[in-house]
C-alpha cells in the first residue's frame, strides 16, 4: 500500500543492519541545522536483553535514518540505550572536534582527518583559504574560521560529504498562506562588525608588538533597524594580514545577517507545506539550509508584500507524526537551553547564531 506524502516508514540501520530486525523502535527524531547538516538523532528501543546486548548498537557505530529508500539523516552512534533504552547519534563532523589540525593546509587536514577514521567523506578540496593560526587547534575550529571567513556553512548532510556551503537565494518550498506568524525580535542582530587582531610581531622568539582592528558594515541595514555593533577578539590565531582579519569581519556579517532576528519557529503539516511547483513533499526529506517562501504577509520591514523568503536554520521532525518544525535563521533565544547555546566558546566564536533570515521576495 502507498503511504501518502511525509507519512512514507522512517527506518534506522545501524552498522549496517536494521533495528527493527531484532527490536522495537520508537520515538524516532532527527534534526537538521544550516552550520553542521545532519546534527542529532534519538529513538527508543525495548528492554529486551537481545535489544541492549546487541553488538550492534556500540558506541561510535554508523547510524542511518531512511524514509522510505533515501537516506535522509547520516551520524554516529553516542548512546546506546544500556541505561534508559533512549539511543542517541550525533554529527558525523563532531568527530573533528577532537581531532588536531596537524597542518595549516586546510584540504590536507581534512583528508588526514579522514585517514585516521572520521567517517564523512570529502571530494574536491573545496575547503575556503584557511586563517592562519601561530598554535595548534582542533579541526572543526579551523573549518568554522576558514567558512565564517569565505561566508559560508560547513556541513554534512545525509550523503556523508563534508561541504563548504553558501546559503540559497531562490527558494524550495512555500508554507501556504495563513500559516503560522514568524515574530520579529531585536536583539542579536548585527549591522557593523569589528575584529581585533594582531598585525605586527618582532624579536625572538617572535612576540605581538602591534594590533589592527578589521571592520564590516551594512550602512543600508543600520539605516532600517539602527546600529548595532558585534566586537571579536581574534588575537589567539596570533600574526594575520589585514586580508586575512576582513576576511572574518566580511564573513561573519555575511552569516550573521545584518537584519532582525525571529522570535519563534513554526510547525505545518504536509497539506500546510508545498514545494515550489506546487507538489505535496515528504516532510522526513525537508532539511535546513533550504529556503521557504511564507505567502501573504507583510515583510520585517512592515511592508505588505505577496511573499517573503526564508533560510531554515534548523528542522525538527519525529517519524510518523504528520508534521515539521521550522526554526528561520536567525531565531533568537527563547529558552534556557537556547540561552546557553549562545555563549561563545572556542566552537562557536565564529560561527554565528543569527542567520540571513528573511527577504523579499
Amino acid at each position: 500500500m502507498a503511504h501518502p506524502p511525509g507519512r512514507l516508514m522512517a527506518r534506522v540501520r545501524v552498522n549496517g543492519r536494521w533495528l527493527h530486525s531484532f527490536t522495537n523502535v520508537d520515538g524516532l527524531k532527527w534534526r537538521h541545522a544550516a552550520d553542521g547538516g545532519c546534527v542529532e538523532a534519538s529513538w527508543g528501543i525495548s528492554q529486551r536483553p537481545s535489544a541492549l546486548a546487541s553488538p550492534v548498537l556500540q558506541r561510535g557505530a554508523l547510524v542511518e535514518v531512511f524514509d522510505g529508500l533515501t537516506r535522509v539523516w547520516v551520524g554516529t552512534l553516542s548512546e546506546g540505550g544500556e541505561a534508559s533504552s533512549e539511543c542517541y547519534a550525533t554529527s558525523l563532523l563532531d568527530a573533528t572536534r577532537r581531532r588536531i589540525a596537524l597542518t595549516s593546509d586546510l584540504n590536507a587536514a581534512i583528508n588526514q582527518a579522514i585517514t585516521d577514521g572520521a567517517r564523512f567523506t570529502y571530494v574536491n578540496n573545496s575547503a575556503p583559504p584557511a586563517i592562519p593560526t601561530e598554535a595548534p587547534e582542533y579541526l572543526y575550529d579551523a573549518i568554522t574560521a576558514a567558512a565564517t571567513g569565505a561566508g559560508k556553512r560547513a556541513t554534512v548532510r545525509a550523503d556523508g560529504a563534508l561541504r563548504f556551503e553558501s546559503d540559497p537565494t531562490t527558494p524550495d518550498y512555500y508554507v501556504v498562506p495563513g500559516v503560522g506568524i514568524l515574530g520579529r525580535a531585536d536583539e542579536d542582530y548585527v549591522t557593523h562588525v569589528s575584529v581585533l587582531y594582531i598585525s605586527s610581531v618582532s624579536g625572538t622568539p617572535p612576540v605581538a608588538d602591534g594590533t589592527a582592528v578589521a571592520t564590516a558594515a551594512d550602512e543600508a541595514a543600520a539605516e532600517v533597524y539602527d546600529r548595532s555593533d558585534r566586537f571579536i577578539d581574534i588575537r589567539d590565531r596570533g600574526l594575520l594580514t589585514a586580508t586575512e582579519a576582513g576576511w572574518i569581519a566580511s564573513g561573519f556579517l555575511a552569516k550573521a545577517g545584518a537584519r532582525l532576528s525571529f522570535a519563534n519557529s513554526i510547525t505545518v503539516t504536509a497539506d500546510q507545506f508545498r514545494s515550489i511547483g506546487g507538489q505535496r513533499t515528504s516532510l522526513a526529506q525537508v532539511r535546513a539550509g533550504q529556503m521557504v517562501r511564507f505567502m501573504g504577509v507583510r515583510t520585517p520591514e512592515r511592508v505588505a508584500r505577496a511573499s517573503f523568503d526564508v533560510v531554515i536554520g534548523a528542522t525538527d521532525y519525529e517519524a510518523g507524526s504528520g508534521q515539521i518544525t521550522l526554526s528561520p535563521l536567525g531565531l533568537a533565544a527563547r529558552n534556557l537551553a537556547d540561552i546557553i547555546a549562545t555563549i561563545p566558546t572556542i566552537w562557536t566564536r565564529l560561527n554565528p547564531n543569527p542567520g540571513a533570515g528573511a527577504t523579499a521576495a
